[in-house]
Parts: structure tokens; sequence; C-alpha cells
């Protein structure tokens, strides 16, 4: 059976993002971090000791964004001059997760009660002794 050459289906995003690059140092080494961007090819670190390929997120407005790590020189990184040693992000952004704290409270009450109980055992226990 041939049912016809079938249908490919390519999705692009409409708006380009250049990549945030930044400069980190890990256990000694100088490594690049690249991103946001939507390009997958549009980050290539050629003078790189190591490489990791590009990784695909989703980010808060729900388009894919993507991200690079490379351990390479330290000149070698196009970090921008006016965000240098900073972080793009305040932490006023993130998104709190109503399921997670409801079992955080859970876990709260259910430690307090086996306290509770612990207690009142080793009372029962030093009034039996006392008798």
């Amino acid at each position: 059976m041939f049912f016809g050459k079938g249908t490919k289906l390519i999705v692009q995003a409409r708006q380009k993002k250049e990549p945030e690059f930044y400069k980190l140092k890990v256990s000694g080494n100088s490594s690049c971090l690249a991103t946001d961007f939507t390009d997958h090819s549009a980050v290539n670190f050629s003078n790189s000791i190591s490489q990791y390929p590009t990784v695909r997120y989703s980010g808060k407005d729900y388009q894919n964004y993507y991200s690079k790590f490379a351990y390479v020189d330290e000149n070698d990184c196009p970090e921008k001059d006016n965000c240098a040693g900073s972080s793009s992000q305040s932490g006023d952004d993130i998104e709190k997760d109503e399921k997670i704290n409801f079992l955080s409270l859970g876990l709260f009450w259910l430690r307090i009660l086996f306290l509770k109980t612990v207690v009142f055992n080793v009372l029962v226990t030093f009034k039996a002794w006392m008798s």
C-alpha cells in the first residue's frame, strides 16, 4: 500500500530573537552561556574547548527558546559590556505553583502532628514510670 509522500510541517518563530551571552566561571574554567534565542543554529562556538548541544525550552510566552553552553577562552565569549556580572532576571517574575504550596503546607502540618504524638508518648511513658 502506498498513501503518498506525506506532509512535512516546519514551525518557525515569527520573531527572531538574538542570543544573550553570559561569561561564567565554572571550577576555574572560563565558559560561555548563550540563552533566549529563537534560531537553533544562531550560536556556534567555533574556538571552544568543549561544547554541549543546543537545548530547547518553553518561555513564559509559550514560545520555544534555545540555550547553548560551551567551555571557551575568556575573550571568546561575546558578552555585552552593559550586562557583565549581572543577571537578566530579578526574581519578581517567578511563577508561583499553588499545588506545591498546598503540599508544603500539608507536610508542615503532618510534621506538627508527628511532633505532638512524640511529646504525648513521652509524657505518658514518664507518667507510667512514676506510678
